[in-house]
């Protein structure tokens, strides 16, 4: 399930139920949302627990502007 807010933050959650990925497979993919989100100025935290689902939560911050805004 994805679920997306948007306020003074951009937070996008992806959860799912499946089993959490094994500790010996390479976690690049995981490491490369965290990666991308630190250039944006955000986090990423993952979570999850053997035999259940994973919470991977990117949160950035973000700017409104409004149409002919030259700011």
């Amino acid at each position: 399930m994805v679920t997306v807010e948007a306020g003074d933050a951009l937070t996008i959650s992806v959860v799912d139920d499946g089993v959490r990925v094994p500790a010996q497979v390479a976690r690049s993919g995981m490491r490369n949302l965290k990666q991308r989100a630190v250039e944006l100025g955000g986090t990423c935290t993952v979570t999850g627990e053997p035999g259940g689902g994973t919470l991977c939560l990117p949160k950035m911050s973000v700017q409104v502007r409004r149409r002919g805004d030259t700011r």
